[in-house]
């Protein structure tokens, strides 16, 4: 996990760093710098839209009684795409505006849920359930044998 994090948070934004230097020293820095704006602009607008259909869809599943699971999905990888595209950096524009791509983005997402699942169920953070069997024996209420009026305790005032 340490790895990970260190790769996430150093080597990444080194290799994004030397991709913009590399890109600058090729096509000059103003319009390097307009790329990356323009590809954030481009990426920012693109999450809000595909969002709102998501958001769309989610209630119309919801309205015919379904589990909107695949709309769920969907609205998680637009948050990771979104991230992606407001950070700078072209590598990680490019991975976010990848993903605002449906037939991508939805691969993309269902691998990343079964990774997470096992981790998850090896880590042992899933609980196993428990089986409980019921036996129903019908109504237990107690019914009144006779038809005799019911006893009175107490004081009796007429």
């Amino acid at each position: 996990m340490a790895v990970f994090l260190f790769c996430i948070f150093v080597v990444f934004p080194l290799i994004e760093l030397g991709v913009v230097i590399a890109v600058a020293d090729w096509i000059g820095i103003l319009p390097t710098v307009g790329a990356l704006i323009a590809m954030s602009a481009v990426g920012v607008w693109m999450v809000k839209r595909q969002g709102f259909a998501v958001v769309r869809r989610t209630r119309a599943a919801m309205n015919r009684g379904e589990l909107p699971g695949t709309e769920m999905l969907d609205g998680a990888m637009l948050v990771i795409a979104g991230l992606l595209c407001i950070v700078p950096g072209f590598i990680s524009g490019t991975i976010g505006l990848l993903l605002l791509i449906g037939p991508i983005r939805r691969p993309v997402g269902r691998r990343l849920v079964r990774r997470w699942t096992r981790i998850a169920s090896f880590v042992g953070m899933t609980r196993r359930r428990q089986v409980v069997d019921i036996e129903w024996i019908g109504d237990v209420t107690p019914t009144r044998t006779s038809t005799a009026a019911p006893i009175e305790i107490g004081p009796v005032r007429d």
